[in-house]
């Protein structure tokens, strides 16, 4: 099963700068870059790997984890979250995906070599409404027994 998970919101736009993607979303972003702009590690210094600069505006929510707690079975309790966080904003993502692009990512880590979850019917319908398509990634346990 999925024990700790993250989420978060990734916004890329052709026409709007970060401060109108947050102004829109009533929400700060804790990674962003202009279009043009040099790529930046997360420390504030140029990423001199990427020498190319940011074809569009980007701009990321912080992002939510969510360690293994008895209470949560799904292996989704981050992205539960940020939906709850992101529910007032699904007029101001439909805007955004006019001229750019909304995406969730998820991970989870798995406890074996397996990547069990549920994702339940409530958030699933929650997502949609939201309209923003889910990127996502298992990581595998390495220590389990292949037994």
């Amino acid at each position: 099963m999925i024990q700790g998970n993250r989420a978060s919101l990734i916004v890329h736009s052709d026409v709007r700068t970060v401060s109108e993607i947050s102004a829109l979303l009533g929400l700060e972003p804790d990674r962003w870059g202009e279009s043009g702009e040099v790529v930046m590690h997360r420390r504030g210094r140029p990423d001199v790997s990427r020498r190319r600069p940011y074809p569009h505006s980007f701009w990321a929510s912080e992002t939510i984890t969510r360690e293994p707690a008895s209470e949560d079975q799904t292996g989704f309790a981050a992205l539960r979250e940020l939906v709850d966080l992101l529910e007032p904003c699904a007029d101001a993502l439909a805007e955004l995906r006019q001229d750019g692009e909304t995406i969730i990512w998820w991970s989870g880590d798995s406890d074996s070599t397996q990547g069990g979850f549920v994702l339940e019917a409530d958030l699933l319908r929650r997502v949609a409404i939201l309209g923003c398509d889910i990127y996502g990634t298992t990581y595998l346990s390495e220590d389990a027994d292949d037994g």
